[in-house]
């Protein structure tokens, strides 16, 4: 299990991370440029980091969008 409170993963790549049912992402700092691709989320987590205000960006390495990397449904 690990919680990410408080994490900062402004332009982090989390591309086709395992995420286990008890992660949660409530709390985290920042989400801006992240790349989420091919990263398998739980419906109420990846809701959670759609609905993240900084949901946004574009990732400066893999030139992925976050939103688009997350599925998020705008």
């Amino acid at each position: 299990m690990a919680q990410l409170n408080r994490a900062n993963l402004h332009n982090a790549v989390m591309r086709e991370m395992y995420v286990s049912g008890s992660t949660l992402f409530e709390g985290v700092k920042d989400i801006e440029g992240s790349d989420w691709s091919e990263t398998q989320l739980r419906k109420d987590q990846k809701k959670y980091l759609c609905e993240h205000p900084t949901a946004k960006g574009t990732n400066p390495v893999t030139g992925v969008d976050t939103r688009e990397s997350l599925m998020c449904l705008d």
